[in-house]
């Protein structure tokens, strides 16, 4: 199977020039041949959305949301699985959450992670802690989704791992120097005490508060990093061979955007 990271420059916002940007990619990706689509940490917004509105309540919607659908769309016509992040509003509680919507091939959400290990201040002060670790079946494979700081707690992966997770998809806003060890060996740790492999999909992209300029999008196969992307905002393609559970790729197959 073919998936594709979108390794783009989305942290700044706002919705509108990100969903542009994502469209792009999902586009590039499916022609390309892939099947899953996956997208960085509140993708949809920006990662740094709230920061702009410091001295007023922000206001988050319900997802999918109207400005959501033409993704879930895209997905359906053209059958791919999209890993889309946002911000969202729960329903029922009203509680604000940093999740990942799966999408699936008929453009209908097949399930979501919200982030547990969600970080104080502005930038995520914003975010209830997400309260389950539950894989989603994407058709017949079970993926797990950890969001970024997710991975930092190793036992989030060894959770994900025993209720059947065969591949753990991380959404990331982590740019090197974020925290005293650099995220690849959080990263690692996850991929050998949980035995799974970590797709991990990073952004880019130089902001006032942090730069992701240089942070890293990799495949992680047996605690070992095997593909390894940083840079101008691309499309990472690469094979997956579930049965085998590794990837014969020694690179990404990287578009330009």
């Amino acid at each position: 199977m073919k998936v594709a990271l979108l390794h783009v420059d989305v942290s700044g916002g706002p919705a509108s020039r990100n969903l542009d940007i994502l469209a792009n990619g999902i586009q590039l990706a499916a022609q390309a041949g892939a099947k899953w689509i996956v997208t960085p940490e509140t993708a949809v917004q920006g990662y740094f959305f709230a920061c702009e509105r410091e001295t007023k309540p922000i206001s988050v919607a319900v997802q999918p949301s109207t400005a959501v659908r033409p993704i879930q769309q895209l997905a359906a016509m053209r059958q791919t699985t999209v890993f889309l992040c946002c911000a969202e509003q729960d329903e029922v509680s009203g509680k604000y959450y940093n999740s990942c919507l799966v999408i699936g091939p008929d453009g209908q959400v097949l399930g979501r992670h919200r982030k547990k290990q969600a970080h104080s201040g502005v930038s995520e002060g914003w975010a209830s802690k997400g309260e389950h670790l539950e894989p989603i079946q994407c058709g017949d494979i079970t993926a797990g989704v950890l969001i970024c700081a997710d991975t930092w707690y190793e036992e989030n992966a060894i959770a994900m791992a025993d209720k059947g997770a065969e591949v753990i998809v991380v959404p990331a806003a982590w740019p090197p120097g974020g925290c005293d060890d650099p995220p690849e060996n959080a990263w690692k740790k996850a991929s050998a005490v949980s035995g799974r492999p970590l797709w991990v999909c990073n952004q880019t992209g130089k902001q006032e508060r942090l730069d992701f300029s240089q942070a890293l999008s990799t495949v992680i196969v047996g605690g070992e990093m095997r593909l390894e992307y940083s840079g101008k905002p691309a499309v990472l393609l690469f094979d997956w061979d579930f049965k085998e559970q590794c990837t014969p790729s020694n690179s990404f197959r990287v578009e330009k955007l």
